[in-house]
């Protein structure tokens, strides 16, 4: 007899498709009876094949309720993820709020958010200067990020702001989050379902409080990233243990009931057993995690309760800077 296939639709924009159903998925999956099938989103959904599963990274209205009639229709099929969940990371405001739900273990290791608030005016801040950014719990530097996280372009036009000027030609709403020293490496940490891989990328250097006062007075993270300025050398990183790394995934994982999404961590330079989440994304590049056509495979044979034991992963890729736990 033939093994069952199992059927996951998949709606995305042509950019997020691009990027995401590459071809060693598609070929990976079906070599382990996965078929991926591309959902057109102006069409019903009823009218389209019949699927086990369905993945979406489309915030539109009118998507979102093609995917409610077909879910009230065909409540078997498995939705990932419940558009009202998905919401909460739409907003950078809610986003870290989830984090103050994450419960771990008491241990030497914690896990907070930054300081940020939330401007609709910065004239105000601008017009009464440093007191009112004092009033608000801010020094300079401070991270702006627009308060939209939705994935289009605008929202990934993050800046460093080092003193008022910089706050001028920044559009409101606004989300204004402190600079922690972090030592010039973030840690992404994938969640895929159950399992859970945290790598290390560069990210912006220490900065002193000398070096404050010779900054831009904004510069964008573009502008930063090809300065040529580096942080520690990423073969040198002390990775976060194991079990940390997992109760907070899992915290994560509870506080958003998402299955598909990952967060961006680093550590206070100032106190090491100090890390913070300074973001959290639905649905991410996970093209450019290591093994990933294996992960996801494995995810969609547990979505659809199908056991994954022959779906196998490759270390070809995994080296001191991996932290990878399935």
């Amino acid at each position: 007899m033939s093994s069952p296939r199992f059927r996951i639709g998949y709606a995305f924009s042509p950019k997020k498709e691009r990027s995401f159903i590459l071809p060693s998925l598609i070929d990976y999956a079906k070599l382990h009876g996965v078929d991926l099938v591309r959902i057109d989103p102006l069409l019903p959904l009823v009218h389209q094949p019949p699927f086990h599963c369905i993945i979406h990274k489309l915030y539109d209205p009118s998507w979102v309720q093609k995917l409610h009639d077909f879910t009230s229709h065909f409540p078997d099929v498995i939705i990932i993820d419940p558009p009202e969940l998905i919401s909460r990371l739409l907003n950078r405001d809610s986003m870290l709020q989830v984090v103050n739900d994450v419960k771990i273990p008491k241990g030497v290791e914690r896990i907070e958010t930054p300081r940020q608030v939330v401007v609709n005016d910065l004239d105000i801040i601008i017009k009464d200067g440093l007191n009112a950014f004092r009033d608000l719990g801010l020094k300079y530097p401070v991270i702006a990020k627009p308060l939209e996280s939705d994935g289009s372009a605008k929202s990934h036009q993050l800046s460093l702001v080092s003193n008022d000027n910089g706050l001028k030609g920044l559009n409101t709403p606004i989300v204004l989050q402190e600079f922690v020293n972090h030592g010039g490496v973030v840690f992404k940490v994938y969640v895929v379902g159950e399992c859970v891989v945290c790598v290390t990328r560069k990210s912006l250097q220490d900065i002193s409080a000398e070096e404050v006062e010779k900054l831009e007075a904004v510069s964008r993270f573009s502008q930063i990233s090809n300065s040529g300025a580096q942080g520690d050398d990423e073969g040198n990183v002390v990775m976060p243990s194991l079990d940390f790394v997992m109760h907070v995934a899992a915290g994560l994982r509870e506080a958003t009931g998402l299955r598909l999404f990952n967060f961006d961590m680093i550590r206070d330079s100032n106190d090491l057993n100090r890390y913070l989440v300074i973001d959290i994304n639905y649905l991410p590049g996970y093209a450019k995690m290591p093994n990933y056509e294996p992960f996801l495979t494995k995810f969609f044979l547990d979505i659809v309760h199908k056991p994954s034991d022959g779906v196998a992963f490759s270390s070809s890729n995994v080296n001191e800077n991996v932290v990878m736990f399935c």
